[in-house]
């Protein structure tokens, strides 16, 4: 048996044997991240990811403040349900309070009666009183590395002290499509001709994981073609769309070989198995199947886990469903099962699989979430407790 027919029948690594060899390759080249620091202010800090951990300057409030519009009493001025000329003074919300008040009474609780204050309620220590750092500590963390920053997180870095924030460089992610059949959108296809729109849905998906995504114009079935595309581009990770099967117009592996180094070409999946993994100096590269569902679960199994790297980005959390349906894999793949998320009446989540057919855009387009079947599990039955 030739060598090429001994590589030809080498069973493909699982996908998570091929993202590890990956990273390793790339981790040994400097092509890991994790990317620069760069300081933003705060309110473009949103959807981006810390670089350290942000602590609290000071404390808040600063001071004792006041917790309701009334009046700021002096300690042990209450007795009696009466307060004389003196002992209080009218304060309004967030009002620091006087030296020597311990406590507020409501404006509602009390009313001015001969120049004291008459209590309609007891009004006892630190009632309606914020203490100082209440909210905050000073030195308190308020963002951990790693987290991306939500609109509430930036409100507490700035309530902390903070107009800038140390936050991780996007990460550059160029999306070369190729193909001598691929029109515009919008262009009306010929017989034979498909709307480029893989390129597009991946943009996407990088952009929401908060990358810069950059969608070049398709280039030609050529391999001189490819490269000269490969070889322009500068990126931290670059997905290079079709051409990664078997076909004679199919030259990713090849010119990928060429430029770089390919750690795998092909994984036990399904969609998806054709995929191409490689390394051009110091820049990722995933050859990128080219049916939409094979494109995107490319995507969720190999470049998520990357650009999660790159930034220290938690990858996003899986959520525990109820399987409505039946679903089959074949034997010696991980099988990937698009899914819709319906919510019960009694509060379940469940997971309604949807058409496996690796073309349908639309099937793509409406589910929720993706079902990961293991290698070795051929059937998972209605009612199984699955993650997605």
């Amino acid at each position: 048996m030739t060598a090429a027919a001994v590589r030809s029948v080498r069973p493909s690594p699982t996908p998570i044997a091929a993202l590890a060899s990956w990273l390793a390759d790339l981790a040994a080249h400097a092509a890991l991240g994790p990317t620069p620091t760069e300081d933003v202010d705060v309110a473009r800090a949103i959807g981006r990811v810390a670089a350290v951990d942000v602590e609290s300057r000071w404390p808040s409030p600063r001071v004792d403040v006041a917790a309701m519009d009334g009046y700021a009493c002096r300690a042990g001025a209450t007795d009696g349900g009466r307060v004389g000329i003196g002992g209080f003074s009218r304060i309004d919300t967030g009002d620091a309070l006087p030296p020597g008040c311990d406590r507020v009474v409501a404006i509602e609780d009390a009313a001015l009666v001969d120049g004291a204050l008459a209590l309609a309620t007891p009004c006892e220590p630190g009632q309606h009183v914020r203490r100082a750092g209440e909210d905050i500590e000073a030195g308190a963390v308020l963002v951990r590395a790693g987290r991306e920053l939500t609109p509430y997180d930036a409100a507490c870095v700035a309530v902390g002290g903070h107009a800038r924030v140390a936050v991780r460089a996007r990460p550059r992610v160029a999306i070369v499509p190729t193909g001598d059949e691929l029109v515009a959108p919008g262009v009306p296809p010929a017989p034979g001709a498909v709307t480029e729109s893989n390129g597009l849905m991946l943009a996407g998906a990088a952009s929401s994981l908060g990358a810069t995504a950059t969608l070049a114009a398709p280039v030609a079935d050529a391999p001189a073609a490819i490269a000269e595309a490969l070889l322009t581009v500068q990126a931290d990770l670059v997905l290079l769309l079709a051409g990664t099967s078997r076909g004679r117009d199919d030259h990713a592996a090849a010119v990928l070989s060429e430029l770089g180094v390919v750690t795998t070409h092909g994984v036990a999946a399904r969609p998806g198995h054709p995929v191409v993994l490689a390394r051009i100096g110091t820049t990722a590269v995933i050859g990128v199947p080219g049916y939409p569902l094979s494109a995107a679960c490319t995507f969720q199994r190999f470049a998520l886990p990357l650009l999660a790297r790159l930034t220290g980005r938690a990858v996003p959390a899986r959520l525990r469903c109820v399987l409505a349906a039946d679903v089959t894999a074949r034997p010696g793949a991980e099988t990937t099962v698009p899914v819709r998320l319906v919510r019960t009446p009694d509060g379940h989540v469940r997971a309604v699989p949807l058409p496996r057919r690796a073309a349908a855009t639309r099937g793509l387009a409406t589910a929720d979430a993706l079902l990961v079947m293991p290698s070795g599990t051929l059937r998972l039955g209605a009612g199984s407790v699955v993650e997605v």
